[in-house]
């Protein structure tokens, strides 16, 4: 059992849909889907429409996307909230509205391939994971799984208080193991802006320390999957130019790096598995199954 792992990145998100264009045209199939933050957005929808369709379906999406779309408020509404005690500098309204208008489903049960979705609760310091229970609402998955604290609220869910997956982990190969999946391909969207010349205010200071955080929960299910011998396609996708997290003026050039980046790193793994160290993997594989 195949999975596609998909790790959160903001608007640099938009790397994931050349990426999967990639794999399928090298034929690549999944059994299921596991995405944190934007990941999550990618994922639901790779699930509900598995196909180079549904893939061009979604980069129409992504290329009508705006900022207003995310964040239509600037700088001062955040300053104001800051002093109001708000729970976050942003409210989620604007997103809410954009993800109900342009995700095709309600519930995880109406996808095409089994698609999870990891959530943080702030109350229980627990995990929950959406469509262990195919009842559960993709729009619920998706505001909770892109509630980064403290740009976005927590979103409340059956008494959960809930915010980003990516706090769990950014690639949580963990919750694909758990679910069956024997073999896994990570989209992994590294690097981003530089925060160095910025550190000393307050957005430099909380950004750096959630990318810091993020980092140490990744290498944790990179240990995970070497410990527990699992065949991962690590699939890095790194942007080739700085753009920051609500930027969607470059959109089209990230899809098209994406596209390049993962089509490398297929080629790349295929030699490697046509080589006598591959055969000699697959020959272990055989017998350990």
């Amino acid at each position: 059992m195949r999975a596609l792992v998909l790790s959160g990145g903001s608007t640099r998100g938009s790397m994931q849909v050349g990426a999967l264009k990639a794999l399928l045209e090298k034929g690549f199939e999944f059994d299921m889907v596991v995405g944190v933050s934007i990941g999550a957005v990618n994922g639901v929808y790779f699930a509900y429409k598995p196909t180079l369709e549904g893939v061009k379906e979604l980069e129409e999406m992504w290329l009508k996307m705006r900022k207003e779309d995310i964040l239509p408020e600037g700088r001062l509404r955040a300053f104001l909230r800051l002093l109001r005690n708000r729970t976050s500098l942003f409210s989620n309204k604007a997103f809410y509205n954009f993800i109900r208008k342009n995700v095709p489903v309600k519930k995880f049960g109406e996808l095409r391939i089994r698609a999870y979705v990891p959530a943080f609760d702030l109350r229980t310091g627990k995990v929950y994971v959406f469509g262990d229970n195919p009842l559960d609402s993709v729009i619920d998955a998706i505001m909770a799984s892109t509630a980064i604290p403290p740009y976005f609220p927590p979103w409340r869910y059956e008494r959960m208080t809930l915010v980003d997956g990516g706090f769990y982990s950014n690639t949580p190969y963990k919750i694909a193991a758990e679910r069956g999946a024997k073999e896994m391909v990570a989209l992994h969207i590294r690097g981003g802006r530089s925060f160095d010349d910025e550190v000393y205010n307050l957005y430099g200071i909380l950004s750096s320390t959630i990318r810091f955080l993020l980092d140490a929960k990744i290498k944790e299910q990179e240990i995970f999957a070497k410990e527990h011998n699992m065949d991962v396609l690590y699939v890095p996708l790194d942007p080739p130019f700085d753009v920051s997290f609500f930027d969607f003026s470059r959109t089209r050039e990230l899809i098209e790096a994406g596209y390049r980046q993962a089509l490398a790193a297929v080629e790349e793994y295929e030699r490697r598995d046509a080589g006598i160290f591959g055969k000699v993997k697959k020959w272990i594989k055989a017998i350990i199954k």
